[in-house]
């Protein structure tokens, strides 16, 4: 038995990571840092959106290390993690690279094990799975929320306890009534952000609707920059203690048990 727990341990484990952020790099230390706990050996392959056109010059580091997911289309891996991106007020179709993402969502059912999805990933993918739609919001969904879990002894939530808390940044929602109890299943949701973690019935998708992968200052840093364009928005909820905005980091925990128990499923 020790010895079948050491090979369990030692296996390696293919992710591909299709990063939609604008900051890739800043992106990938996060998702480095949520899985730093874990003791598989993880093999990361990053890539972006052949079709989409980036605002401005990527990193040297990106330029040589990201392929373009036409350059691996005919590959197969163990998980495929597909990050959030800033256009969330934008419709669906009218994102430059949409076509490409919904093949690619097509081509995961086939090439990958499991499937997860963030923030505008976890969306974006059950509107093309389901046409679930999305609502933009007047206000940021912005800040700290504490979750209300909906199946408590799921696989994901395994080693957790109920008091679950999971960082927002986005302009748009998803209504709880629009998903199909037919074709998904709701494992958390909150009052205040609406769904946040859902899973296709058969499991192969998982969508979560917050940004569990944010580092500790990475809300006070998209705080201070929107504060600096101008931008009306609040403070950050549940977020900064105290007069002096100080930062006390619930949700890290959380985290990385959250992608621990995906990686567990795999």
């Amino acid at each position: 038995m020790e010895a079948l727990s050491m090979r369990k341990q030692n296996e390696k484990i293919s992710l591909l990571v299709l990063n939609l952020m604008p900051n890739k790099l800043e992106t990938e230390n996060q998702l480095n840092y949520v899985f730093s706990d874990n003791n598989k050996r993880i093999e990361k392959t990053y890539c972006y959106p052949g079709t989409h056109h980036f605002k401005s010059v990527q990193p040297k580091e990106v330029q040589e290390r990201y392929y373009k997911f036409d350059e691996l289309q005919e590959k197969y891996y163990d998980g495929l993690i597909i990050t959030g991106a800033p256009v969330e007020h934008i419709p669906f179709q009218r994102v430059d690279y949409w076509g490409e993402f919904c093949r690619i969502i097509k081509w995961s059912e086939k090439h990958c094990k499991k499937v997860l999805l963030l923030c505008w990933a976890a969306q974006a993918g059950m509107h093309c799975i389901a046409g679930v739609p999305k609502k933009v919001c007047s206000e940021k969904k912005f800040g700290i929320y504490k979750l209300d879990i909906q199946s408590e002894d799921h696989e994901l939530l395994e080693g957790m306890d109920h008091n679950i808390w999971m960082p927002f940044s986005r302009y748009s929602t998803t209504d709880k009534n629009s998903i199909s109890t037919e074709k998904f299943n709701i494992i958390a949701d909150s009052f205040d952000v609406g769904p946040v973690i859902i899973e296709t019935k058969d499991q192969k998708f998982t969508f979560v609707t917050g940004h569990p992968e944010y580092e500790t200052k990475m809300l006070d840093k998209e705080y201070r920059r929107d504060i600096c364009k101008g931008k009306k928005i609040k403070r950050p909820a549940n977020y900064y203690t105290g007069q002096n905005n100080k930062i006390i980091n619930t949700w890290t925990t959380y985290s990385q048990q959250l992608f621990n128990n995906w990686l567990n499923a795999l």
